[in-house]
């Protein structure tokens, strides 16, 4: 099966708002397939531009991470307000996500953690927005997921947060919230237990971050299925917010 395949399904829920049933057995055969998928995809919804904003995750630390572009009609700064006719369904996940200050150009040798630091101009509360195209995610498989850019449905992007270099994250209160009812609140837990863990990584992935890009680097406290219309919020406690309403 050609790249076409598994992007022509996906599109089509993207048009007609409908998830598609599908199965991991007939799905991409490769990461390599399913980052095509995204670049076909892209290039239908977005257009020759490059992506300015990614998400970033992985499953532990030993495993390789995987990103996925996010669309630049899926992001907006908070207090957002966003149709509920454009999503599928909608998830939440209390997220951070570091804004680049300045350039890292593509080279041979991953960059340094510290001149990943160096390069950040800012980190903000954000919220990952989760709307799948696919009727059943976990079943279709992770191949499947990263075709359909890893579930995204959006970034919102909230609070900067003051001081970020100095912050101890393990000790944040982290809190989601739908409608006024909190859904998750955790204590520290960040992804992979450094949330700027898979930067180098992803640098390398996608050939070079420029000053404005975004990345989203993965959910503190779960996802967390919402129904629509909704308000929903994220709270780092102590440092920032985010919130939108989507309906």
């Amino acid at each position: 099966m050609d790249t076409n395949d598994f992007t022509s399904p996906l599109l089509q829920a993207y048009r007609q708002r409908q998830p598609v049933a599908v199965g991991a057995d007939a799905g991409p055969s490769s990461r390599e397939q399913a980052y095509a998928v995204q670049q076909a995809i892209w290039r239908e919804q977005v257009g020759s531009a490059r992506p300015t904003a990614w998400k970033v995750g992985a499953p532990r630390r030993d495993a390789e991470p995987t990103a996925a572009p996010i669309f630049p009609q899926r992001i907006a700064a908070s207090p957002a307000s966003l149709p509920a006719a454009s999503f599928i369904g909608l998830g939440i996940e209390a997220e951070i996500a570091v804004r680049f200050g300045h350039d890292l150009p593509a080279r041979p040798e991953r960059y340094t953690r510290e001149e990943i630091l160096d390069a950040i101009g800012s980190v903000h509360v954000a919220i990952e927005l989760i709307d799948s195209r696919l009727a059943t995610p976990q079943a279709a498989g992770p191949l499947w997921c990263l075709a359909d850019n890893l579930v995204n449905g959006g970034l919102i992007v909230g609070d900067a947060i003051p001081h970020w270099r100095e912050l101890d994250f393990s000790a944040l209160a982290v809190r989601a919230s739908a409608d006024g009812k909190t859904l998750a609140e955790t204590l520290g837990r960040p992804p992979l237990d450094d949330l700027f863990f898979c930067l180098p990584w992803w640098i390398e992935h996608v050939g070079g971050t420029q000053a404005g890009d975004l990345v989203a680097t993965g959910a503190w406290n779960g996802m967390h299925p919402v129904g629509l219309p909704a308000a929903v919020r994220v709270e780092f406690v102590g440092v920032g917010s985010a919130e939108a309403r989507v309906g």
